[in-house]
């Protein structure tokens, strides 16, 4: 008796340590885990996902989806609450110098209102309802910048498509009033924008379109071009080496799965259309908004080394 329950203690300490010597999964990786690698370092996330070659998945205008209206709080909570994603979201300025969320320069499309926003008073446009993309009015007004900020701390990575109107002394005050200016990206329109605001915010990691050689030599002769630099390319209208190149001079690309019928977002249909997204990924943009981000994140969860490689530069669940 004594011989069998010194088998059977043996065998549950074989077992115990074959258990502990199992390699653990990492943790699958959500908004919240992306937001915390960022806040250690948003240079030293954007090198890991160089060296690692793979790829963020940012909603686009904050994920929109019917009942949901793009850039509305409700609508950033439900899309990180889902997805491991960062949030591209877009900023406007009204005639009294307010700045809130949105996309257009006029109110009628994902508003019940009417109007040109930088002719407009922020008193005339807070109560307005926001439609979703079928139009349909709900519940939600569109939320101001500095309450979307404080939301998004420890929430979710941001991407602020900065729109050419806006004040960047008044964007680096906002930014600066709710300690945000070293976990939130800046997208830009032209170097001439992208100076501006890194005038005001020096350590501010800035988007600018960066489409050929000429661009990367223009972005490069402005002082723009270092390892906050985020390069907005077309890769499939760029040869193999180019984004090699950016990544050469400490840049990060930049793109969209949007934007035409040959695109990803157009394209996919079904999970076998998921190799239009890692197609994409394979091409170099690390950073990629999509206006699918449902799919486009399921696309990259289904590579076996995806959630791995997030792990090795800190996003975890």
């Amino acid at each position: 008796m004594k011989a069998m329950f010194m088998t059977l203690a043996a065998g549950s300490t074989l077992i115990a340590s074959l258990v502990a010597a199992a390699p653990t999964q990492p943790q699958a990786p959500t908004a919240a885990g992306i937001a915390r690698a960022a806040k250690a370092g948003i240079p030293q996330l954007l090198s890991c996902l160089r060296e690692q070659k793979v790829s963020l998945i940012g909603a686009h205008r904050g994920g929109p989806l019917p009942e949901y209206p793009e850039n509305a709080l409700a609508t950033l909570e439900r899309t990180t609450s889902m997805l491991p994603v960062f949030l591209e979201i877009d900023v406007q300025q009204t005639f009294d110098d307010v700045l809130f969320l949105n996309h257009d320069p006029v109110l009628p499309r994902n508003t019940v209102g009417h109007g040109t926003i930088h002719e407009m008073r922020w008193a005339e446009i807070a109560p307005l309802k926001l439609r979703d993309q079928s139009g349909q009015p709900t519940a939600y007004t569109p939320p101001l910048l500095a309450d979307a900020l404080k939301w998004a701390d420890g929430r979710a990575l941001v991407l602020l498509d900065v729109k050419p109107i806006t004040d960047p002394e008044l964007l680096a005050k906002t930014v600066r009033s709710v300690g945000a200016e070293n976990r939130m990206m800046f997208l830009t329109y032209t170097i001439r924008q992208a100076q501006a605001l890194r005038k005001q915010l020096p350590d501010a990691v800035v988007a600018l379109p960066v489409f050929d050689r000429k661009g990367l030599a223009a972005a490069k002769a402005a002082g723009l071009v270092n390892d906050r630099l985020l390069a907005m390319v077309r890769p499939s209208r760029v040869d193999a080496d180019f984004i090699p190149e950016l990544e050469a001079a400490g840049a990060t690309a930049l793109s969209g799965s949007y934007g035409g019928a040959d695109t990803p977002d157009a394209v996919y249909r079904t999970k076998a259309d998921a190799g239009a997204y890692h197609k994409l990924a394979q091409q170099g943009p690390r950073l990629i908004a999509s206006n699918r981000p449902n799919e486009a994140v399921d696309a990259m969860l289904a590579q076996p080394s995806y959630t791995a490689k997030l792990a090795r530069c800190g996003i975890t669940g």
